[in-house]
């Protein structure tokens, strides 16, 4: 869309100018590096991506420069669970919403116009003005999902994801512990915490949290039909 972002060069540069900016050239560099990407960036990733065109402009002037690209309608900040601030282009009259992977922090965007619709009509239905909204939807991307093996350990299952118990990796000790704690083959658990501390999982209606030493033996794997009631 060069046209399009020729346009946009020009529209910063004339309010830029108005609010009487300094390094007006160093910030519309800036944003010329960060049109030429869909991608979402981070501060670091735009600041990498100037580099590899030459441009070794100093962090503050970046970190400015995104700061006023957000406050003039040219940029949006989103920021997603676990990751950095990431900044994206904000076209005018287009909403999206995001697919964030939670394995490798990839971010794709989607838009879906009879959702939007429902969220409209939902709210009219309760009275409510709707001004915006966002929706971000967490779980693994295509290539993540296919990449990873048919059973792996609980430890090694995402923070929201349903699985079902398999077997373990320990012997009769272990056998009998898991079975105290209701981990037998063929229950479903939902991952509620893994960073830090305890991995903490919903069980036949309760909770337990669980030691990274027995969650290392514990072999799960995904539920096939999440859309089905969880413990068994």
């Amino acid at each position: 869309m060069p046209g399009l972002h020729q346009n946009e060069q020009e529209e910063l540069k004339r309010i830029l100018t108005k609010q009487g900016v300094a390094d007006i050239e160093d910030i519309l560099a800036v944003l010329d590096t960060f049109l030429a990407t869909e991608e979402h960036l981070t501060e670091a990733e735009l600041i990498r991506k100037l580099k590899n065109r030459g441009l070794n402009l100093d962090e503050e002037v970046v970190k400015r420069a995104l700061e006023l690209f957000c406050r003039y309608g040219f940029a949006q900040i989103k920021k997603f669970e676990n990751h950095e601030p990431m900044y994206e282009h904000r076209h005018l009259g287009h909403h999206h919403d995001h697919l964030i992977c939670t394995r490798c922090g990839g971010v794709q965007e989607f838009v879906s116009p009879e959702m939007e619709d429902l969220q409209v009509r939902l709210a009219k239905t309760m009275g409510f003005v709707p001004l915006e909204h966002r929706m971000e939807i967490y779980g693994l991307c295509r290539k993540c999902a296919l990449s990873r093996k048919p059973a792996v350990p609980l430890c090694e299952a995402e923070c929201g994801e349903r699985v079902v118990v398999v077997g373990h990796q320990g012997g009769a000790f272990l056998k009998h512990r898991l079975l105290d704690m209701g981990l037998t083959p063929g229950v479903e658990l939902e991952v509620l915490h893994r960073n830090g501390g305890p991995l903490v999982v919903s069980c036949r209606g309760g909770r337990l949290a669980l030691g990274r030493g027995m969650s290392k033996k514990i072999m799960v794997a995904p539920v096939q039909n999440s859309g089905e009631s969880g413990d068994k």
